[in-house]
């Protein structure tokens, strides 16, 4: 009985080391990163072409520690970091194998006016759609799932509705369990 359990353990520890188990997961953590906030909206939308969106003025020049929601999708190979409270924009993504990033993941948000609705921060991949230039949502809390597939792959769908032209956008940011890409 004894020879038949430790002849059973080497094949599993064999297979195991043919066909490792992929470590693919997707959660959500709230991470405190040095934030340059914006004030409030001018109260009232301009007639333009960013209607009905309403412009955010206003600057900070000192920084606050602000947590923010942080998606994180990771494989044995990467780790790719979505921010859906910021546009829902690709924060960066690490290569595990060497600790480096691939996709520049700047650790401090520091808006500033360069987008149409005003804020915006460098850093990462952010998703445009609607009029020309950084997107209305490009600082704005946008509407994300998160999903475990049957394939064993992860994936976070991002998306919201350009309201000047009232179309819907939907990005699927997907790990595959066994690809160093996304």
């Amino acid at each position: 009985m004894q020879k038949k359990i430790v002849l059973a353990m080497v094949i599993l520890t064999l297979f195991g080391q043919l066909f490792p188990a992929s470590n693919n997961t997707i959660r959500e953590e709230m991470r405190s990163f040095r934030t340059y906030d914006y004030g409030d909206p001018n109260p009232v939308a301009e007639i333009n072409k960013i209607y009905p969106y309403y412009r955010f003025d206003g600057y900070t020049r000192h920084s606050s520690q602000r947590k923010w929601k942080v998606v994180i999708l990771e494989n044995d190979f990467i780790k790719v970091l979505i921010a859906p409270e910021i546009g829902g924009k690709i924060l960066g993504a690490i290569d595990k194998s060497t600790g480096k990033e691939f996709i520049y993941f700047n650790k401090v948000v520091k808006f500033r006016d360069i987008a149409m609705r005003g804020p915006w921060t460098s850093g990462g991949i952010e998703f445009n759609f609607g009029a020309i230039g950084h997107a209305p949502t490009t600082s704005s809390p946008v509407d994300y799932k998160l999903e475990n597939n049957s394939d064993g792959s992860v994936s976070c769908t991002l998306g919201a509705t350009d309201l000047p032209s009232k179309t819907k956008w939907r990005v699927v940011v997907k790990l595959e369990k066994d690809k160093s890409y996304f």
